[in-house]
């Protein structure tokens, strides 16, 4: 199986075995151009993985709301309006299979849990995505939409979170214009004038820099509400989070000391942790959907 991750800044494929072990991976940055560039990009990177075969199908995990089989709603201005499957499907010739980032997270999380209890995964990156398994399989919804956390309200929201952020969607306030890693950068830049990535203001947290603290401190407090609201929706037995998560360690240590405030109930039976692999799960847990819609 060959599988693909297209995001924000960075494309990413690789050629899987039966077993889920990557035989060849490849990535590069996204293309500055336009949709047709993307194309390009996507066709040039599977003709560099070593070992491709004419029948091989191909997996694809988009940050996109998948529904009748295309990405349909997506912050990738480059995908908005476009046919994807079918045109990657021209591009490549061989069969495509498109899933979204939170099932893709999800389902690769699933395959390796043993527990029956509900399983919530957040990616948390340029654009915010989740999924959810339940019954021993993947749930995506009526629309494809399952767990779409990062375009409802934040929740208990305080008078400076009040202030109007527009959102891709078109709506203001969103969960991911704050728990994104664009949102987190944007805090620290209002603060202090200058612009760091996500990464480099964790680092200087762990630097006792004490603006950069602060800054991570109500990222902290703002995740425990977003969870505290799936907690009370799904009562998930864990709750993972992927992607580019800021000092993932630490999130996962301090945030669900933030739920007691914020649900009815003792919830210390939900576990929060967090995603290693990076895109690799994203890869995994799309060639896996991909296989068990082949196979149904």
């Amino acid at each position: 199986m060959i599988a693909l991750a297209i995001d924000h800044r960075n494309f990413t494929a690789a050629i899987l075995d039966d077993g889920g072990d990557f035989i060849s991976r490849v990535e590069c940055p996204a293309p500055a151009g336009g949709y047709r560039d993307w194309l390009v990009a996507v066709c040039d990177l599977v003709a560099g993985l070593n070992g491709v075969s004419p029948h091989m199908h191909v997996a694809v995990a988009v940050p996109a709301i998948i529904s009748g089989g295309n990405a349909e709603i997506t912050p990738l201005a480059n995908l908005a309006g476009a046919d994807l499957r079918r045109d990657l499907q021209s591009a490549l010739s061989r069969e495509v299979f498109l899933t979204d980032f939170g099932a893709a997270l999800t389902a690769f999380h699933a395959g390796i849990s043993k527990t029956d209890k509900p399983l919530v995964a957040l990616w948390i990156g340029s654009s915010c995505h989740g999924g959810l398994a339940a019954n021993g399989g993947i749930v995506t919804g009526a629309h494809g939409a399952a767990v779409n956390w990062a375009h409802l309200q934040l929740p208990a929201p305080v008078p400076h979170e009040l202030d109007g952020r527009p959102c891709w969607c078109g709506r203001n306030g969103c969960v991911e214009t704050f728990l994104s890693t664009s949102g987190l950068e944007e805090d620290y830049e209002r603060v202090t004038g200058d612009r760091l990535t996500a990464a480099q203001i964790a680092t200087a947290a762990s630097g006792n820099d004490i603006v950069a603290e602060s800054v991570i401190q109500v990222f902290e407090d703002r995740l425990g509400r977003a969870t505290a609201t799936i907690i009370s929706l799904i009562d998930p037995g864990t709750i993972i989070l992927g992607g580019n998560t800021p000092m993932p360690e630490r999130m996962c240590e301090r945030v669900p000391r933030k739920w007691p405030g914020y649900v009815q109930i003792d919830r210390s039976n939900t576990r929060l942790t967090w995603c290693e692999a990076g895109h690799g799960a994203l890869l995994r847990g799309a060639a896996d959907l991909a296989a068990a819609r082949r196979s149904g």
